[in-house]
């Protein structure tokens, strides 16, 4: 998943410096609905996978019910996948974080290379 974020931002050109913190990050990829499509993309079809998945993710599937997003859902597969949406919603929002912080702790890196070489540090 995380990959597929980054070649978001480099298909959209996106400049990270343009952005205060990972949430208005995360809105920028995802203006155009591209994180739902990167998150409905790691989703199952299949009905097995899904079952599968449900056993040890139940809690997302509880936490779903919790926020509403199963109102009017009555098949159990459709269910697991809304489970599914949160807990790869949880991914994606985590991904970004893990980006914005490799990107800060290259941007501390530089700041002080450059420090470092106009005060004649090597």
């Amino acid at each position: 998943m995380k990959q597929d974020i980054l070649d978001s931002i480099k298909h959209k050109k996106l400049d990270l410096s343009d952005y205060s913190d990972e949430h208005e990050l995360y809105e920028a990829i995802d203006y155009d609905g591209s994180m739902n499509s990167i998150i409905d993309s790691e989703m199952d079809i299949y009905y097995y996978d899904i079952r599968k998945w449900a056993v040890d993710n139940w809690e997302y599937v509880e936490q779903a019910i919790e926020e509403g997003l199963c109102e009017g859902v009555s098949d159990y597969h459709k269910l697991i996948q809304s489970g599914q949406w949160v807990y790869y919603s949880e991914q994606a929002r985590e991904a970004v974080e893990e980006i914005w912080s490799d990107y800060e702790e290259l941007e501390e890196a530089m700041e002080k290379k450059l420090k470092d070489e106009n005060l004649g540090v090597k």
